[in-house]
């Protein structure tokens, strides 16, 4: 990474720093996971005699990973919140080379997403393990399966991340953005999923619980979803550079 890299890099890190908005987006993140899991287990979603069975495993660890709106959300601040604040004029002035500095916050959006990846990595195996010693269930943290989940729940929030940077630059309105996103990925794609199972799995939410290893039937390989869903962030990213080196800043 070049000197002017590493410094556009550590600009829109202390660009994202320096508001309470990124903070307050990843603890609400970890609480989001600890309820997802708690609500799987204590509500019955999972029973007393499932939990110890992968499927089971798998679909409490799962539930750790649906906090993803909120690094989403992260990402669309990192690049729409530019536009919302009139600071993008600057940022352009400092780098000319749109292309660069979209790619800069995609690469940021990239570092913070892994952060809150594994943020609640650790909070979902500390929630897992309080409910599973709870219930007197065994559960074995160094285990495939729980092993397999965190890594998935960490590149889950990480690529949703780099969505959001992708979407912000795409629609710059910043609640616009926002509420496409939310709309899209808990509505519409809701819907086609479980209308069209076989189209449904390509799309990204399905991809990310996926990539999150739920255990459903019918779906992608986690290692698949996985790649369907960096295939997503890439195009997203793609589209988000054209679309900001062809539009005007205004």
């Amino acid at each position: 990474m070049t000197t002017l890299k590493r410094s556009l890099v550590a600009s829109e890190l202390i660009k994202l720093t320096s508001t309470r908005a990124a903070r307050w987006i990843l603890i609400a993140a970890a609480g989001l996971s600890a309820l997802a899991i708690s609500g799987a287990v204590f509500s019955g979603g999972v029973s007393l005699t499932e939990l110890s069975t992968d499927a089971g495993l798998r679909t409490v660890l799962e539930h750790g990973g649906m906090a993803s709106i909120m690094p989403l959300i992260l990402g669309i601040l990192i690049s729409a919140g530019e536009y919302r604040h009139g600071t993008v004029v600057d940022t352009f002035l400092t780098e000319p080379r749109r292309a660069r500095v979209v790619a800069t916050k995609l690469l940021t959006g990239a570092l913070v997403g892994v952060v809150a990846g594994l943020v609640c990595a650790i909070v979902t195996a500390t929630t897992a393990s309080a409910w599973y010693a709870a219930k007197d269930v065994p559960l074995d943290l160094g285990s495939t399966p729980v092993l397999r989940s965190l890594v998935g729940i960490v590149l889950w929030q990480a690529l949703y991340t780099v969505i959001g940077v992708a979407v912000g630059s795409l629609i710059r309105g910043q609640a616009v953005a926002i509420v496409s996103v939310v709309v899209w990925m808990f509505v519409a794609e809701t819907a086609v999923s479980e209308l069209l199972v076989s189209l449904g799995r390509w799309l990204p939410a399905t991809a990310a619980r996926t990539l999150g290893n739920a255990p459903d039937a019918g779906l992608l390989p986690q290692v698949g979803a996985g790649a369907v869903l960096l295939g997503w962030a890439a195009l997203a990213a793609v589209g988000a550079v054209v679309a900001t080196a062809r539009r005007d800043v205004a």
